[in-house]
């Protein structure tokens, strides 16, 4: 893949969708006077129980898509419907569970709001099947344009709004619930046209007893995997509420892992216009392509969040005019660096989808969220809501050690990276740029200027005298 390539394709997954991040950003100075961290506290309880039940509810069925996609091209859109048609069903069951959590767990309310709220937080699920169809198949067709375009229209109904509701009627939280329950819907619409029409894929019943067994035995090992990613994005304030912590001290922590998350976007944005590349050199065993695929995402991701937090008390003086929310400017500076292993994650994951070694995923995300929920059940009783801060962190870091511990991953790994030393040495590299960022941050802005065009300038001149431009 050219330079010119890969560069358009992120800028198609990454940049266009992420303009609707700009637009969030952009208002924040004028919508954060009229929200407090209480509505970031429910708005934050609401995103982790349906982020929870989110990642269970497809039941793992969605391993099927890119497998069926390379396995069988002239058929795969039959596979494909009778994923649609379970994740439709899926769906409906997994977002009626998530109302009746959501009424047991969020602060007291007029039943008949309890009940409203808890629906609008559930949409995400209920229209969960078209959305994952569309995400896995427009990044394998390398057909950006209808996925990035349509996910940025329902977005920027979705902020509009958001804003309307926060504005102009004041009503907080519900402004914050209501974006990505009405991204959603729009989304859910607009896919249905470009799924069943354009690539004639229709929701299937499945009646044979024996193949529905198949798709669930290699499927469900990845409930657990997806359990464990719930449990390392969510699981901090879900305790949080389970534990009776104040509502504006989970609206801290929750608003600064969003404004952290910032950080990571570039990345993903990435790694998703790589797909194709990545599937085709693995499946090719090309792993020299894939090592060097892995290495330019994985220095995006630490220059990328390195930036951020170098920056962090420039971008909360510009977007946050909230005293009270502007304290999760130290919690967004930390936050920004757990997602730096994402590709990682990716890359190792991709072996076992490929291999359909769907029970070596668990390593990856269970026990990393494991890791997670007992740091905070733990420590959070004595130092508050700060300690998730740093057992989110070093939660997302062990999977940096799995491939040491883990057969499977000690040799799929070791295909294409070589010495598992090097993984050691990219933690430290990690270590070293978040304890680094967070003291630059506090210097002048013409040193923080010059360590920033220095870490760049370090990056561009990787790139050019490895040749990672030459990937394909």
């Amino acid at each position: 893949m050219s330079t010119k390539k890969l560069i358009s394709s992120t800028f198609y997954y990454g940049v266009i969708p992420k303009l609707t991040i700009l637009v969030n950003v952009l208002i924040l100075p004028i919508i954060t006077p009229y929200l407090s961290t209480s509505d970031y506290g429910i708005q934050g309880i609401v995103a982790s129980y349906t982020a929870l039940f989110l990642a269970i509810a497809p039941m793992g069925l969605h391993v099927h898509l890119t497998n069926s996609f390379y396995e069988y091209p002239g058929k795969y859109h039959l596979i494909w419907g009778r994923i649609l048609f379970l994740h439709l069903l899926l769906g409906g069951i997994y977002g009626l569970i998530n109302m009746i959590v959501l009424m047991l767990v969020l602060p007291p309310m007029v039943i008949r709001a309890l009940v409203l709220l808890c629906f609008i937080g559930s949409v995400q699920i209920f229209l969960m099947s078209n959305n994952i169809l569309a995400s896995h198949l427009f990044p394998i067709v390398e057909r950006p344009k209808p996925l990035v375009f349509t996910n940025l229209m329902a977005a920027c109904i979705g902020i509009v709004a958001s804003f309307v509701l926060i504005y102009y009627f004041k009503l907080g939280f519900w402004g914050l619930i209501a974006q990505p329950a009405v991204s959603t819907i729009v989304a859910f619409g607009v896919f249905a046209k470009f799924v069943c029409n354009d690539y004639n894929i229709w929701p299937i019943i499945e009646k044979k007893w024996k193949r529905l067994k198949e798709f669930f035995r290699i499927a469900l090992p990845l409930v657990p995997h997806a359990l464990g990613f719930a449990l390392l994005t969510s699981s901090a304030r879900i305790i949080m509420s389970l534990q009776k912590v104040p509502n504006d001290e989970i609206g801290l922590f929750s608003h600064g892992c969003i404004m952290g998350d910032y950080a990571i976007i570039i990345t993903s944005a990435l790694a998703t216009a790589l797909v194709a590349p990545i599937q085709k050199s693995y499946r090719s065993g090309n792993f020299d392509n894939f090592r060097r695929l892995y290495y330019l995402c994985q220095g995006v991701a630490i220059v990328a969040s390195s930036l951020f937090c170098i920056w962090i008390p420039e971008i909360y003086g510009l977007l946050i005019h909230n005293e009270s929310l502007s304290l999760s400017a130290n919690i967004a500076s930390l936050i920004c660096f757990a997602n730096v292993v994402m590709p990682l994650y990716t890359f190792m994951s991709t072996s076992a989808f490929i291999e359909k070694r769907t029970k070596q995923v668990l390593w990856l995300v269970f026990v990393p969220g494991f890791i997670n929920l007992l740091l905070c059940l733990i420590c959070m009783p004595i130092w508050g809501y700060k300690a998730a801060v740093y057992a989110t962190i070093i939660s997302y870091w062990t999977q940096m050690l799995i491939p040491f511990v883990i057969n499977y991953f000690k040799i799929v790994v070791g295909q294409w990276i070589g010495n598992l030393t090097k993984l050691i040495v990219i933690l430290l590299l990690m270590l070293f740029m978040l304890i680094i960022s967070n003291v630059v941050s506090g210097y002048t802005t013409l040193i923080r200027l010059f360590l920033s065009l220095l870490l760049v300038s370090l990056f561009v001149y990787w790139y050019v005298s490895r040749k990672v431009y030459q990937i394909t």
